[in-house]
């Protein structure tokens, strides 16, 4: 039986882009970068969220939300599914408005898993949705036009259990422990679209906090630059070991982050400080007391 320090180093790609309210030139750099990732080599290739469409307002995506058949692909998915073919990685669209039947106004944020040869093997939606008046900055309402998922996602691809999020969802922990725990991820991606002004205060924090609580690889694909007068995003598209540690990142502009990830510093990180071991799971709540002076 091979484990995980048995396992070769997996290359996975990153990318990172400024994607507008342009669907066919995001698509087009979508392509562009994605072939640069299949010839460095990538085995798993993760696009940012908004990859495809980032508008002004919430509502703007409708224009191009599509249901997720890859029998009958729209423009989106179709690029994924040819991205796929033509580098034979696997590809995740870390996050695309999907339609929600019955509700004209509000999509999904889907990130997508495709598979060279077996088109759609998964999808992920996001669960925790980003409502928020920023100090000094934007006031975003994700759920004006978006509906939250209700489930979490693992995929296992060329021996890598990766766990699937998207953005605002790192700043919950407990979907992680999830993700590591009954989903025995080794890897947690984490593809964004973070502000400029939350990203220099806690992206870099948020990921290698997931990293080590949960000792597993970290690969973010972040949004970068300036969207439109209204949105600007933070950059700094990473790939963090499961000791906290950078080992890849691109501040800004578009390219691409690749990195080997290796099951064995996985497996050794957890063997030498067995946390999984020590972990207390709580049935019920543990009875709570609230004191007021």
């Amino acid at each position: 039986m091979v484990g995980p320090a048995d396992r070769s180093p997996v290359t996975i790609a990153a990318v990172q882009m400024c994607a507008t309210d342009d669907l066919a030139a995001n698509l087009a750099t979508c392509r562009r970068l994605g072939d640069q990732a299949g010839r460095a080599g990538a085995q798993v290739i993760v696009l940012p969220e908004c990859f495809a469409f980032l508008g002004q307002k919430e509502g703007d995506k409708m224009a191009v939300a599509e249901v997720i058949d890859h029998a009958h692909p729209g423009p989106i998915l179709d690029m994924l599914l040819e991205l796929a073919a033509n580098t034979g990685a696997v590809v995740i669209g870390g996050g695309m408005p999907e339609t929600v039947a019955g509700d004209p106004r509000r999509a999904y944020n889907t990130a997508v898993v495709v598979a060279p040869g077996r088109g759609v093997v998964g999808r992920y939606r996001k669960l925790h949705l980003f409502d928020v008046d920023i100090p000094g900055g934007a006031t975003l309402r994700e759920s004006d036009g978006t509906v939250a998922g209700d489930g979490a996602l693992v995929v296992v691809a060329h021996g890598l259990r990766m766990g699937v999020s998207i953005c605002y969802d790192v700043r919950f922990p407990e979907l992680y422990r999830q993700l590591w725990r009954d989903g025995q991820a080794d890897v947690l991606l984490v593809p964004a679209a973070f502000t400029a002004h939350t990203g220099a205060a806690h992206w870099h924090l948020l990921l290698r906090a997931r990293a080590v609580e949960d000792q597993c690889y970290v690969v973010a694909a972040a949004q970068w630059g300036q969207h439109n007068e209204k949105r600007r995003s933070f950059g700094h598209s990473v790939v963090v070991d499961p000791w906290g540690t950078v080992v890849a990142e691109r501040a800004d502009g578009d390219g691409v982050v690749v990195a080997a990830l290796a099951p064995a510093l996985v497996a050794t990180t957890r063997r030498n400080m067995p946390c999984r071991a020590h972990a207390v799971t709580l049935g019920a709540p543990a009875p709570l007391t609230v004191i007021e002076l």
